[in-house]
């Protein structure tokens, strides 16, 4: 059977650092590509005009625009918390959709028709908020959700594949932003989850923060100077932080070396420094061992051994640095797996899930589990201090999808009015230490007996969305959850607002329009007499946002300076374009100090 143009489904996996977007292609999952590309930055921005840029034109914009440029957004997923881009203010939906469109635009222009239909990964650690606000991104990128299912999970699907016999899998998930872990069993063609643990606040970011600390503490012991107080200086370092991480899983010794980073009375500042490999495993190993704390944590809770386990398969780009492979090789005595690009699995697992629910036979069938205990607040007696509530689970973690459960529960007294069903989810017996989901407020008769028992049902979708259900049995007054949350406002009052601010960007932004080169952070206009940059040099320029700053600086020379001085910035902003269209690294770096020395005595 084929599929048709109008059936597609794709498979993205939104990532914090990249995203991926893969559809089955006959009968086959694969990674969709543009211009070379595989995977998408995480990145947006706004370009100098106000125009939406996203993927590799953003990142390389991070560290000379930080005030217009967003990266990492997923790890504020779930709340409203603003994102200021230049004069703009977005949500973390908004954001992720800018990126869902994106990934949507490159799958249409491969499959040569409209996407409009997606499976999306979230991490199997996600809370029902962080899922809610990628369903919400997704309709905001003009997409119907057909599922969102966990990263591990989808991983699986593109190994085994084809297997009959019982085996036991542990995927390590160690991403940008998040960690998980899922201990799964394959049988008959059939993935069921036994169980998962993970953070959605450890990823490779982190690690980068480690090294990032490690570099500019001693920079700022020496020069006083705090390279991570400035935004633009800390995001230049923080990425030669990242090269130098993934340069380290190949080689023993990196070098950083960030020219001009800063100045001191008048004086650039240079920065180098040598990072051994020993050094930055030493900076990392508390953080990895976390992660073998999760492992052995959801073994525990699969009931499973180290021993018992078939294959060990790695997802996730920080799995490549070898001291997480020696770690877990160490833990399970086996070699671990890497049959499919980690960055590349989770995408690929989505697009087989994406055909399957399109009725096409490409992989097993998938059984999930819950990555959280949900349940409600209730009070089990009082004390002098009033009632003393607890977390009452109703879905305990690792309860296999979908689910449903339902529990009687009693009013606190006869004459009780009304009844609230705080939603919580969570661990722990304490209230205030899980997570509040929403609220329910439930009218009620009076009058004792049967009126008294109030039925408070759960169900819980394929894809982690709950319904929680509240009915006072004697008199039949039901109702439904409605959350009570920053999100679900947003839901209700700003969704069309929303749609139509992004509707209006997307249509300007060159991106979603047509192939064109990367635009430069200025077009290269430096409002300097005579100038026309090479048109070239805008493809080379993001590569380099040091000169791109130094350009930025020189355009905003007033006039007022005498006119030798206008003739020698323009002659040297000349040669920096020409020296950035050619990606000479030696002659911008030169370029560079003359026109930052002639920039400083003329203002």
């Amino acid at each position: 059977m084929s599929q048709s143009a109008e059936e597609t489904i794709v498979g993205i996996d939104l990532g914090t650092t990249n995203s991926v977007v893969a559809a089955v292609l006959d009968g086959r999952p694969q990674v969709i590509v543009e211009d070379g590309e595989n995977i998408l930055p995480s990145v947006v921005g706004l370009n100098a005009e106000g125009n939406l840029v996203t993927g590799t034109v953003a990142r390389n914009q991070l560290a000379a625009f930080p005030d217009r440029t967003i990266a990492s957004v997923k790890r504020r997923m779930g709340t409203m918390q603003p994102i200021q881009l230049g004069d703009q203010s977005f949500t973390p939906p908004e954001i992720s959709a800018m990126i869902l469109r994106r990934l949507r635009e490159r799958a249409a222009r491969m499959l040569g028709h409209p996407v409009t239909r997606a499976v999306i990964t979230v991490p199997a650690f996600f809370t029902e908020n962080q899922r809610q606000a990628t369903r919400e991104a997704g309709k905001l990128a003009g997409l119907t959700v057909e599922r969102i299912i966990n990263e591990p999970t989808a991983a699986t699907m593109v190994y085994h594949a084809g297997t009959q016999d019982q085996k036991h899998i542990v995927v390590y998930d160690f991403g940008g932003g998040t960690f998980d872990v899922s201990v799964i069993r394959m049988e008959s063609g059939v993935v069921e989850v036994l169980s998962s643990k993970g953070d959605t606040q450890l990823g490779g970011d982190d690690l980068d923060a480690l090294l990032l600390d490690h570099i500019a503490q001693p920079f700022a012991d020496e020069h006083q100077i705090d390279l991570r107080k400035n935004v633009s200086t800390r995001y230049r370092l923080l990425q030669a932080c990242e090269q130098a991480k993934m340069a380290l899983s190949q080689d023993e010794t990196v070098r950083i070396s960030e020219a001009f980073i800063t100045e001191k009375e008048g004086e650039p500042l240079n920065l180098q420094a040598t990072i051994e490999r020993h050094e930055f495993e030493e900076l990392i190993a508390p953080l990895v061992d976390r992660t073998i704390g999760s492992v052995d944590e959801a073994l525990r809770d699969a009931n499973m051994t180290h021993h018992q386990i078939d294959d060990l398969v790695l997802v996730g780009g920080s799995t490549r640095i070898p001291l997480v492979t020696e770690r877990l090789r160490e833990e399970f005595q086996r070699e671990p797996s890497r049959a499919v690009d980690p960055d590349l699995a989770v995408a690929l697992g989505a697009a087989t899930q994406a055909a399957m629910l399109n009725g096409h036979s490409v992989g097993p069938v998938l059984v999930d589990v819950t990555g959280h205990t949900l349940g409600i607040e209730a009070a089990i007696g009082f004390s002098f201090d009033g009632p003393n509530l607890v977390f009452s689970p109703m879905i305990h973690r690792n309860t296999p999808l979908p689910a449903r459960y339902e529990r009687p529960y009693s009013t606190m007294h006869d004459e009780q009015k009304a009844a609230t069903i705080h939603v919580l989810q969570g661990e722990h017996s304490e209230v205030e230490r899980n997570q509040s989901i929403g609220k329910l407020h439930l009218d009620l008769q009076t009058g004792g007996g049967d009126l008294n028992k109030i039925v408070v049902r759960f169900d819980l979708t394929l894809d982690g969305t709950l319904k929680v259900t509240a009915t006072q049995a004697a008199s039949g007054i039901r109702k439904e959850l409605s959350i009570d949350n920053a999100l679900s406002q947003f839901q209700a009052g700003e969704r069309d607002r929303a749609k139509a601010r992004l509707g209006a960007m997307f249509d300007a932004s060159p991106e979603l329009l047509e192939d064109v080169e990367l635009p430069s952070n200025r077009q290269w206009e430096t409002n300097l007499p005579g100038d026309s940059a090479p048109a070239e040099a805008a493809a080379h320029g993001a590569s380099h946002p040091a000169a791109l700053a130094l350009l930025e600086k020189a355009a905003q020379v007033g006039s007022d300076i005498a006119a030798e001085d206008v003739e020698e910035i323009q002659a040297v902003t000349e040669q920096l374009k020409e020296a950035i269209a050619r990606d000479d690294e030696t002659q911008i770096a030169c370029l560079c100090e003359e026109l930052d020395d002639t920039l400083f005595y003329v203002q």
